[in-house]
């Protein structure tokens, strides 16, 4: 499905499909990228706050930037799959014929 990291193929090389059928798909992959790192970051920072009790807000700013910048990088290609999983379930992907 991914050519990169960071880039996905327009087809799938084994049936045809279009995996990005339309011209607004990359914006429904920003916002899953979006919920799910604010999601898991915020499950850190309660975590964190809950057994750690840290007093300064630079420990929190430094955690939260750690946290989310893994999380929305090692696990972009993740995200952008999910979000091409909706859009099949959504509207089906088609063949180019």
């Amino acid at each position: 499905m991914f050519q990169s990291h960071f880039q996905i193929r327009k087809e799938c090389p084994h049936c045809g499909v279009t995996l990005q059928p339309y011209a607004g798909d990359s914006l429904g992959v920003y916002a899953v990228c979006y919920f799910m790192t604010v999601i898991a970051t915020a499950l850190v920072m309660g975590a964190m706050f809950l057994l750690f009790h840290p007093t300064s807000p630079w420990t929190y700013l430094a955690v939260f930037g750690v946290t989310s910048g893994a999380i929305l990088f090692g696990g972009f290609p993740y995200m952008k799959g999910i979000w091409i999983g909706f859009v099949y379930l959504l509207t089906g992907l088609r063949r180019q014929l």
